[in-house]
Formats: structure tokens, sequence, C-alpha cells
């Protein structure tokens, strides 16, 4: 690890105190003029540091880069493969390309995540896109291989995601978090969070190879927001709030939450809390299925009450008529007042 990755490791991880270049100095056991040659690429970087002659250097409260080694100091699989790009066209289509040439091994228990500052084309479900300005949020991927035991679960991958995601903002940032069916995250009525998971089958066997989950987090608010969408983003912290939780402690709180849940798979036991937070349970929907939605019109869309989740996460909605329907994949809007 370089001097400047060992410096900034130590500098995240003494975010409340000034450290003198001497102690930094024999701690990472190289002289103060590599110290000081640490501290200027960082800078350079984009790192804010406060270095005062006498107290020494810290990150500044403003800085909240996103970096391997700041996500590193909270993660609970410390194996966990960690890359920070400044820039990508989606870090799914980096991820994938990263798997492809990867060991089989390589990543087995879930240990490859890419994250970005800013993605040039990030993806949204249906084709549509994600917005992702520089600085404001995160944006992650991370790889699962799933084995024979899980083979058969993957489809719940997306809703485990919400549930990992929805539990770590509740957990680390103190907010109310709900989830829209399928995979979107709420804070305040506002969607916070969106998801999406591709998968890459093996041509010989025809199974599942790799599965990689997309997590799009919207942080902070950025200075410009596309009108079409300014209605209907959220945020975790609004421009009054003085949040103190850096976005590598949320990115990996995330990724904890994430491995857990996909260790316990089999078992599903992320679908009790999936429904506890449903934010559509008990309202009335509107729903269309996937060939329907992108010209949608008015007889492409059907209504019924939300009346419930099953235990492979599908969304138990009554008819007009009364007959039941359970709706495995589509969309949904939900109804104004009702």
């Amino acid at each position: 690890m370089s001097v400047k990755s060992e410096l900034l490791k130590l500098l995240e991880a003494n975010r409340d105190k000034d450290l003198s270049g001497e102690q930094i100095a024999k701690s990472l056991n190289v002289t103060r003029a590599a110290v000081w040659k640490a501290v200027q690429a960082l800078q350079s970087d984009g790192y804010e540091i406060d270095a005062k002659n006498k107290l020494g250097y810290r990150l500044s409260g403003k800085s909240d880069r996103l970096s391997a080694e700041g996500i590193g100091l909270y993660l609970e699989k410390k194996d966990t493969k960690v890359i920070v790009l400044p820039e990508v066209d989606s870090t799914n289509n980096e991820l994938k390309r990263i798997a492809m040439s990867a060991p089989d091994d390589e990543g087995a228990s879930g240990g490859i995540v890419v994250l970005s500052e800013h993605q040039t084309s990030g993806k949204g479900r249906r084709g549509r896109g994600f917005y992702s300005p520089e600085g404001s949020g995160i944006y992650m991927s991370i790889l699962f291989r799933p084995d024979e035991e899980r083979a058969s679960d993957v489809v719940l991958v997306t809703t485990q995601a919400a549930v990992a995601v929805a539990h770590a903002v509740s957990l680390v940032c103190k907010k109310e978090t709900k989830i829209k069916w399928v995979n979107d995250v709420y804070s305040d009525d506002k969607k916070i969070c969106g998801i999406l998971t591709e998968a890459v089958s093996d041509f010989e066997s025809g199974g599942i190879e790799l599965v990689i989950v997309g997590i799009g987090i919207n942080v902070r608010r950025p200075a410009d927001i596309p009108d079409d969408i300014k209605d209907i983003m959220g945020f975790i912290y609004d421009e009054n709030e003085d949040e103190n939780v850096s976005r590598n402690e949320i990115a990996a709180t995330v990724i904890n939450e994430l491995q857990k849940y996909y260790d316990d798979l089999p078992d599903r036991s992320f679908i009790k809390e999936y429904k506890t937070r449903s934010n559509v349970i008990g309202k009335r929907i509107r729903f269309g299925t996937p060939g329907s939605i992108p010209g949608a019109s008015g007889d492409d869309w059907r209504e019924g009450i939300a009346e419930d989740i099953d235990d492979s996460g599908g969304l138990i909605v009554r008819l007009e008529d009364g007959s039941v329907e359970v709706l495995r994949t589509g969309e949904i809007s939900l109804r104004v007042g009702e």
C-alpha cells in the first residue's frame, strides 16, 4: 500500500483529532518529507486536509470523498475488494467488465465492490437513466457468484438489496425508510435510492454465473437537479441539515447489510423486514406489466388493493372484481390521496 493510501486510512480513522507530522511519520515508518508529499497528493485528489503547523493534520469536516480506505474502516468482511473510481459510465458496467475477466473464485462470497463519484450513464430500471451527480451520492455495484444453495433464490437478491439499504440508512443516519415494491427506497415520501440487478448466465450450463447489484443512493442535494425529477427526487440529508455520517460509512454499512442478507438468502429472513417497511401494503395501486409500460395508456394499467407480500417477494393484489393476482414483476404507482 502506498504512503498516500496509508495516510488516507490513518486520517479517516482519526477524523476527530489532529495528527502531527511526527506522529504520522512514526506510525507509517516514513520520513516527515514523505508525509508532506502524501498530504499534497491527497489535496491534489480533492481531499480537504487542514494542515496546521503546531497541531498537525486532519481531514476537514467538509471532506467527504469516497475511498477504499475510508470504506474499509467500517467493513465487517475485511477481505472485501473495494474499488473506487472518480468516474465511470456505470458501476454495473464496470463491475461486469472486471468480473468477466476475474478468476472464478474472486468475489465468490460477494467480495468485489465498485463505487464511483460520478456516473456518465447511470442505469435505472426499464432502460431509464439514473441521475448521478458528482460528490453528492453513493453509486456502487456489488458482485455475487451464486452457489448451488442460492441459485434458485437469485430473484430475491433485488428484494434483499432494498432491505439492506433501508436498514443501513435507518441504522447509521437515523432516518425512517420505507420500500416501494419492488426495490425503491423512500424517506419522507421521496425516493432516495434505486436498485438495478443484472444477471449473467453461463452459456454452457444455462445457470446464473454471476449477479451484479447496482445501488444508487441520494445522500445530499446537488446544486442542480433536472426539472423532470426535481419533485420526486429525495435525499438522506436536506440542505439545512448538519449531517455527521460520511458517505464512506453509509456505503460500508450497506455493503455489510447486503452481504449478511445474501449469506442468509435461503432462509428468506429479510422478507419480514421487507413487509414491515413496505409503503404500499393496504393502499390502492395502479400496476402494469413490463411490456406495457414504455408506451402506457390508460388501458395498459389496472387497479387494486395491495394486500400483502408473499415469501417470494411477490405483491398480492386484490382486484376490483374481488379476484387476487400476485405480481412478480412490473411497475406500480400509488394513487394520491387513497
